[in-house]
């Protein structure tokens, strides 16, 4: 039921990045990797490094694996919605 009236949230825009924060992706830690990347959005891995490489989603700086901040991924979900 929640991510039903997020969605919904998210599609109608009349949400703040800060509002969006508090009620998206809860149970995510504040930077994520691929794999929970690619569970937030529900697409495989494959597009999760697609959106990653194409700088659709920034990364942060890290040597060997690709570390993504939560509100870049809000972010880019209120903007592709």
């Amino acid at each position: 039921m929640e991510k039903e009236t997020t969605k919904r949230t998210v599609k109608e825009k009349n949400i703040s990045i800060t509002e969006a924060y508090e009620i998206m992706f809860k149970d995510y830690p504040d930077v994520v990797n691929i794999k929970e990347l690619s569970e937030m959005l529900g697409i495989c891995s494959k597009k999760a490094y697609e959106l990653v490489h194409s700088g659709a989603i920034p990364v942060l700086p890290c040597s060997k694996c690709y570390k993504i901040a939560k509100l870049d991924v809000i972010g880019y979900m209120l903007n592709s919605a």
